[in-house]
């Protein structure tokens, strides 16, 4: 099985304080999120504070993500995995906040996204609409180097990764659900899944996605 193309997939890759495994209940995550308080203390925030004239301002929304390739949600955008052969698109977002009703974009908290899968004949030239994938696709996500654990969502500007691993659920007819996704922050992260056709090698893809601040 082909793993992630990226030398920086450490064990250690996480800022202190934050988690390895899933964190089960609402005083483990009350734990966490004084850990990533402590973190961003310590250089891991999303935030910094710029003075013009005597007006104190804060970097807000998409702002975290100047600078980086990360691009932001809206429906329908979508990557074309390692080999060209699959169009994959996030056909839409849902945020689960805790407190309220899910919010139906990505954005900071436990983020569930459809995504749909086409191939692709003429390896993303354009000219190619899509068609279906064949029967049998299936999707995951990649192992990490040579560890074998399942590949979290990553934030290459901080270092670290997220708290769980996303969890994908085939819905039929190319279409699947990558749920559990712990954006617990604004800024530029990474979301690794892979693609493998009935008899066929692994083929990864990367969406590089921009999570607004709150």
């Amino acid at each position: 099985m082909e793993t992630v193309p990226r030398m920086d997939f450490e064990l250690n890759r996480r800022c202190a304080g934050t988690f390895t495994t899933m964190v089960g209940n609402g005083m483990g995550r009350l734990l966490l999120t004084l850990s990533l308080g402590a973190a961003a203390s310590a250089g891991c925030g999303s935030k910094t504070e710029t003075t013009v004239g005597q007006i104190m301002s804060t970097d807000a929304d998409f702002s975290v993500c100047s600078g980086t390739p990360a691009v932001r949600y809206a429906p329908g955008i979508s990557v074309l995995s390692a080999s060209g052969a699959y169009r994959v698109a996030i056909e839409a977002a849902s945020t689960d906040q805790g407190a309220t009703a899910p919010v139906p974009t990505a954005a900071i908290g436990y983020d569930t996204f459809t995504v749909a899968v086409t191939s692709v004949a003429d390896g993303g030239a354009g000219s190619d609409a899509g068609a279906p994938p064949p029967g049998g696709l299936t999707m995951g996500t990649p192992p990490i180097g040579g560890t074998g654990e399942p590949a979290d969502p990553y934030m290459p500007q901080h270092g670290h990764g997220a708290s769980t691993i996303p969890t994908v659920t085939a819905q039929g007819g190319g279409a699947f659900s990558v749920a559990a996704i712990d954006f617990f922050m604004g800024g530029y992260w990474e979301l690794y899944l892979e693609l493998t056709p009935p008899g066929g090698a692994v083929d990864p893809l990367t969406f590089k996605i921009c999570i607004p601040d709150d």
